[in-house]
């Protein structure tokens, strides 16, 4: 965004004075206005009407003769290009469009959002087809329909792409803190990445929740990703439109397109953007970040007053990477001391229930155990009773008190997570954040954030984040290699080859410089997967076998392909290697270079032990993606055998993705499988390639 945009973007958000236009649908976002507490002036237009919900109408902007901060427009579609163009002329700071009829529609509806940008000029609007935002720092609200949230006066800043979603974030019973909660809709003028941009400036906003369907513009995104990392705000990312019935919802509901899951995830894990797969984990874990900062360290301490609730907390960080120390023999001894003779010392520790909810006996404990590491975080399983039931929530509570206090003296952030999500009522969870600790919902969404929040610190150190994507065009016109041909380019290119030689009848058999055993094939670019056809023959020991596999093999692809579709041709048999790799390199519109590898051969599919890597990409970073493959154990030693020289085999790789990178091979798609991986060599077996024509 220019800064002039950004400006009145501010002063959207943060509006004095806010005009409605329409009729009927006004009524509701009026009254959530004034629900609100806004204490700034408010207008209505409307020709036809003489009050709204109490407040005088004006006939037109004119007659209103003033500049208003901010205007909420319900007026229908075709009017709305109109009434926009009139609020820019009185500088108007910026717009909510809920009307919708724009580019959802179709052909028609994209014409009609082209004039409304247009229309807008360096006039910021949010929508259409939106619900419109909420300020919960200056109590603002210009949103459709009635709506809750809890905010301390700081807290996560929400950006969706589905209005209903936001809507539906609103009534959670989570306590997630929050700042500002944006429906974003179509994005005509201000986007996710100026949403995005825009609250890193602001110290009250601890985190960003982002719902995407689709990125806009890829690039602006990295620039505002990265912009976020560098001031260390955690963006929590719930990306939806996955499965092939989503993309379709998706691409018909807002008009962005989904692109590909695992293009997404890297982009995600690439620019240090915590990604989670549900509703429910996006707002547990944008409730931690907005409570805590970034955890340093992987050290955890947990508490409960049951055994089976020790075992849970364990058994669900054990898959996360999550530690809990051992005690050492001193505090072990200490313990001993402080507790039940019937209690276990252990971390998680079950305190038992003897002295559940004594001051007394549980601060020493908390006490004891919390300082005797450096942890980055505690967690006590609390499951309050519910109203009614509630004779012994005293008890809980003297255990929460004792074990924040505690905590806090030690400056380890305390949370109190429940079991069964629910068993936290609202006034609990407010009571808790006001003493400073952080109420969780559920045990495994508990400890995920955790998690979570480790790692964005790891990416807060990090020094190889993506700074730009590789802008590529498209071009329709491409040049197919098949097999043969794409190797022999590889092997001008410096990348090791099997020998082969062409064969065009059963007379250059005799010419053959190439020793045995053997393989024939036919190669062209129509046939990716030559198996499936009988295209390949391996194995063949002798010129007998050899001329007989060729009839065979001419007689079952001869109806298939004529003459110029392509080449038969035979190649030394590789030895076994280490293991096989799989490595591809494609050109995207909206992400640039990409890069896949892992397991590779006939298994490729069905494993899917791959890796997607945005380019450019570091050596480190390239070995980090794929030491977390099961492919890495099996070039690394595994069970004794052959390991890889790593430097010369990750130099291999690098070779093959500097030779896609460099804009004057005009490479637009390299894939190679299998790799064959030996100790200190690689050795592409098959390939398929494309260049631009």
């Amino acid at each position: 965004m220019k800064s002039q945009k950004l400006k009145n973007l501010d002063r959207l958000f943060k509006a004095k004075s806010v005009v409605f236009i329409g009729g009927r649908d006004l009524f509701v976002p009026i009254n959530e206005i004034k629900r609100r507490g806004f204490k700034g002036k408010t207008h209505v237009i409307n020709p036809k009407r003489k009050e709204i919900m109490g407040i005088k109408c004006f006939k037109s902007l004119d007659d209103l003769k003033i500049s208003p901060d901010a205007a909420f427009i319900a007026v229908p579609a075709k009017s709305v290009v109109k009434t926009v163009k009139e609020l820019a002329a009185i500088d108007c700071g910026g717009v909510v469009c809920y009307s919708a009829g724009f580019k959802e529609i179709g052909k028609d509806g994209s014409y009609l959002e082209r004039q409304l940008f247009k229309a807008c000029s360096n006039m910021p609007l949010i929508g259409p087809n939106c619900y419109g935002f909420i300020n919960y720092l200056d109590n603002l609200a210009l949103w459709p329909f009635a709506h809750g949230g809890f905010s301390p006066g700081y807290g996560a800043a929400i950006i969706t792409q589905s209005g209903m979603l936001s809507s539906d974030i609103l009534m959670t019973q989570r306590s997630a803190p929050l700042s500002f909660m944006v429906s974003v809709g179509n994005q005509a003028v201000v986007s996710i990445e100026d949403l995005i941009k825009y609250f890193c400036l602001n110290d009250k906003v601890k985190a960003i929740g982002v719902h995407i369907e689709g990125i806009k513009n890829t690039d602006e995104f990295v620039k505002a990703s990265n912009m976020a990392l560098k001031v260390g705000k955690p963006i929590v990312a719930l990306k939806t439109g996955k499965s092939k019935i989503g993309k379709s919802l998706t691409k018909s509901h807002t008009g962005s397109l989904s692109g590909d899951n695992e293009v997404f995830s890297a982009l995600f894990e690439q620019l240090g953007i915590i990604e989670v797969d549900n509703p429910i984990q996006f707002i547990e874990t944008l409730k931690f970040l907005s409570l805590t900062n970034p955890l340093d360290g992987k050290n955890v301490i947990g508490f409960t007053c049951s055994g089976g609730g020790a075992t849970m907390i364990a058994d669900a960080s054990d898959k996360l990477g999550l530690t809990f120390p051992f005690f050492n023999k001193k505090v072990k001894i200490n313990l001993k001391k402080k507790l039940p003779a019937i209690a276990t010392v252990s971390n998680p520790l079950d305190y038992t229930t003897p002295i559940w909810g004594v001051p007394e006996k549980t601060s020493p404990v908390f006490k004891e155990a919390m300082r005797s590491n450096n942890y980055s975080v505690a967690i006590l399983v609390q499951d309050f009773p519910l109203k009614g039931l509630d004779e012994s929530e005293t008890m809980y509570l003297n255990d929460s008190y004792s074990f924040i206090k505690e905590a806090k003296a030690l400056k380890v952030p305390p949370v109190i997570c429940s079991t069964f999500p629910e068993n936290i009522n609202k006034d609990i969870r407010e009571m808790l954040v006001k003493k400073g600790a952080i109420p969780m919902q559920g045990i495994d969404q508990c400890l995920e954030a955790i998690a979570s929040a480790m790692w964005f610190r790891k990416k807060l150190k990090a020094v190889n984040i993506l700074k730009g994507t590789h802008k590529v065009s498209l071009k329709k016109k491409q040049k197919d290699f098949n097999e043969f041909d794409g190797k022999k380019y590889l092997e001008k290119k410096g990348v090791n080859i099997p020998k082969s030689q062409e064969v065009f009848s059963k007379k250059d058999f005799f010419n053959l410089t190439l020793n045995f055993p053997l393989s024939l094939k036919f190669s062209s670019p129509k046939l990716l997967h030559k198996t499936e056809i009988g295209a390949v023959k391996l194995n063949i020991q002798n010129h007998k076998s050899l001329t007989s596999e060729f009839n065979k093999l001419k007689k079952s692809v001869g109806t298939l392909f004529n003459k110029n579709d392509g080449k038969f041709f035979v190649e030394e048999m590789a030895h076994a290697p280490i293991a096989e790799m799989f490595l591809s390199l494609r050109n995207d519109k909206n992400f640039g270079k990409i890069l896949v590898l892992g397991m590779g051969g006939t298994f490729t599919e069905l494993f899917k032990d791959t890796a997607t890597l945005i380019l450019p990409i570091s050596r480190n970073q390239l070995l980090d993606s794929l030491s977390k493959l099961k492919i890495f154990k099996l070039i690394t030693g595994f069970r004794n055998n052959k390991k890889i020289n790593k430097i010369n085999i990750l130099n291999k790789i690098f070779k093959l993705i500097k030779l896609f990178e460099d804009p004057a091979n005009k490479l637009s798609y390299l894939e190679i499988n299998p790799i064959f991986v030996y100790e200190d060599d690689i050795l592409a077996i098959d390939c398929v390639l494309s260049c631009a024509d």
